[in-house]
């Protein structure tokens, strides 16, 4: 009797908690994301302390400048973009904080990064002159295969805003798929493809793209 009694009370006890915790909001928000993974997130917030996001990531780089490397000026002209969409449920652990527990998934539509490097000034070597083209250039091209991407992290400051307007700190980490590598060169370049296996396996390892992100969320009910 005794036994059942004190299961009564537990049920009863975890029940009313989760009661008092969880309140029904059904509540709807937009986002828009700025910092390394930038981009919009419609949010859904069935309960006071969960939201669930469909986000859509979107970050493209062009770069094309001069670099002096190894007292020679190489151009390095390149592009990175990355998309991709995603889902993730977000937590509030805590009912008087804006703290919260975030984790998900993507699926990487596009991934790569690619730099070409070329010589501007002409290079000597010993009594031999070589001018930039005769030098050639190599490229360097890292790619992500389509695939899952799952991610993890923690913030500050609701998906779904209290009010009409609020603001937030996300920090976490993606885990890419294992890139590939491809590494080509032209004219006195052209052995650097004997290097690709070696840059491979160095490469196999960067799977981590971090997530830092100051984000603009707005209420829509």
């Amino acid at each position: 009797m005794k036994t059942k009694l004190l299961f009564l009370l537990i049920v009863f006890g975890i029940s009313h908690y989760t009661s008092a915790q969880f309140v029904k909001t059904n509540r709807f928000a937009a986002n828009i994301n700025l910092g390394t993974t930038p981009g919009l997130s419609f949010v859904y917030e069935p309960y006071n302390k969960l939201a669930i996001r469909a986000s859509y990531v979107y970050l493209k780089y062009n770069l094309n400048q001069e670099q002096k490397i190894s007292n020679e000026n190489i151009l390095l002209a390149g592009n990175m973009d990355m998309s991709a969409i995603g889902l993730s449920v977000e937590y509030h652990p805590f009912v008087k904080s804006s703290f919260k527990i975030i984790a998900g998934g993507s699926l990487i539509q596009k991934g790569f990064v690619s730099v070409n490097a070329s010589p501007t000034d002409n290079y000597t070597f010993g009594e031999t002159v070589f001018t930039p083209q005769e030098v050639g250039s190599f490229l360097f091209d890292l790619r992500y295969d389509n695939g899952f991407a799952p991610f993890a992290g923690i913030g500050f400051g609701r998906a779904v805003p209290k009010k009409r307007v609020g603001f937030g700190f996300e920090l976490g980490s993606y885990y890419l798929p294992k890139p590939k590598v491809t590494l080509s060169g032209t004219e006195r370049l052209s052995s650097m493809a004997e290097q690709e296996p070696k840059i491979q396996s160095n490469m196999d390892d960067w799977r981590y793209w971090p997530m830092v992100n100051l984000r603009l969320a707005v209420r829509l009910n």
